[in-house]
């Protein structure tokens, strides 16, 4: 991917997460990043395709107390989070989800189902954020979110 490309992407992220302290980008391609999730038996459909496009790679943090937090949305840590932990997680939730990353000092995972719904989990359990990535994320941001575990 080119630069321009590359400072494109970190604009619209930063546009789109104005309330952000910083928002990181990583080198990794999306050939690169979609080949990780299918070699780790994830199918790259259209919706994971689309996240992928614009969100691999990055990390957005914001203050919380004082205290600087982060999302980082990272593939091959994203991928490295206990298989059969994942299967469990799906399983409350009634569908499959997909790891995209991890959030907090906690290094909760976070999870994406199909049709945008995002969750957060961990060793507490499991956690429903919102519909779509950048409301979740907005909602993380502003301390909005169901804190709620199920």
């Amino acid at each position: 991917m080119s630069g321009f490309n590359d400072t494109s992407r970190q604009q619209r992220l930063r546009d789109t997460f104005p309330d952000a302290s910083r928002v990181d980008l990583g080198p990794a391609s999306f050939g690169h990043v979609s080949r990780l999730y299918e070699e780790a038996g994830y199918e790259v459909g259209l919706e994971l395709r689309k996240f992928l496009e614009e969100y691999r790679e990055c990390s957005i943090s914001w203050m919380y107390r004082e205290m600087e937090v982060s999302v980082q949305i990272d593939a091959e840590e994203a991928l490295s989070f206990y298989p059969g932990n994942i299967r469990v997680f799906s399983r409350r939730v009634g569908r499959p989800l997909t790891p995209i990353g991890s959030a907090f000092a906690t290094e909760e995972v976070v999870l994406i189902a199909n049709g945008g719904d995002v969750f957060l989990a961990g060793d507490a359990g499991i956690q429903y954020v919102g519909n779509g990535f950048v409301q979740s994320m907005q909602a993380l941001i502003s301390g909005t979110w169901d804190k709620t575990f199920f």
